[in-house]
């Protein structure tokens, strides 16, 4: 007993940044509805993403020491679009990738040249971009054939409900 309280009292002096960042547990099914349920517009697709240009300072960024920084780069995004029939239309676009943190965690830019599920978000002018935050609900690697099913049923109205 004695053990156990000094356990506790040892990690509730640890760092509270230890504790902070706990994500949500999720699938691909409940990306699809919290984007589709978003006021923004989104886009589904499938492939790979390339680097097109630097790191750049996220705007309104303010550095501090010791932490990691937000930032934003340019990408080509080569692969399909998902619609009611699959991921079969073929598609080539530019992509703003844009890494976002939350105290001293922060998103993941898409690897280059792997295999991606991304939830893309188009304005009016069609421009598109991907927000990657601490807990990355817009990008799921290596997508399995489930998955890509799942997405699929939900696009043509289906059984769109969470797994668990």
């Amino acid at each position: 007993m004695l053990r156990k309280l000094l356990l506790t009292g040892i990690s509730l002096c640890l760092p509270l940044q230890a504790h902070a960042l706990s994500c949500m547990r999720w699938d691909a099914i409940d990306v699809y509805n919290r984007a589709a349920e978003a006021e923004e517009r989104y886009v589904i697709v499938r492939g790979r993403f390339l680097r097109d240009g630097p790191d750049r300072l996220i705007e309104d960024t303010q550095e501090v020491e010791g932490m990691p920084v937000p930032y934003t780069y340019d990408a080509l995004f080569f692969g399909e679009i998902g619609s009611r029939v699959g991921f079969r239309t073929p598609v080539e676009l530019e992509v703003e990738i844009n890494v976002t943190c939350a105290a001293s965690w922060c998103g993941f830019a898409p690897d280059d040249g792997h295999d991606m599920l991304a939830f893309l978000q188009v304005d009016n002018d069609r421009n598109y971009s991907l927000i990657s935050g601490p807990c990355p609900f817009s990008l799921i690697p290596e997508p399995t054939d489930e998955i890509l099913d799942q997405i699929v049923a939900c696009m043509r109205g289906q059984n769109c409900e969470p797994s668990f």
